[in-house]
């Protein structure tokens, strides 16, 4: 069942935590290729990456920075985590993403 009314405090189950804003270099320009690749080491460039947020806008410059580093199979999740939440079947992770 789907519920638009209940505020719920956590994220996503198996989401990894990749701020927006780090994809920028200190200038607000966007990072290089190489530095980027490092930032997102952790990730496996041949696996389906879902992106998403709180409500789809800031995963945007995530996908860009993704694509950039040559991860091909980049997708948005655009309701992010408010939509998620909508539904009360949908298991809440807490604590470190």
């Amino acid at each position: 069942m789907k519920n638009h009314y209940i505020k719920k405090a956590g994220h996503i189950p198996g989401a990894k935590h990749y701020f927006w804003k780090d994809v920028l270099d200190t200038n607000g320009k966007w990072k290089t290729k190489e530095e980027l690749l490092e930032h997102f080491q952790a990730l496996p460039k041949q696996e389906e990456i879902i992106v998403s947020c709180g409500s789809g806008v800031s995963a945007c410059p995530n996908i860009l920075a993704l694509k950039s580093a040559g991860f091909e199979n980049v997708k948005l999740y655009p309701g992010s985590y408010s939509d998620w939440i909508s539904y009360d079947d949908n298991p809440i992770a807490k604590g470190e993403a």
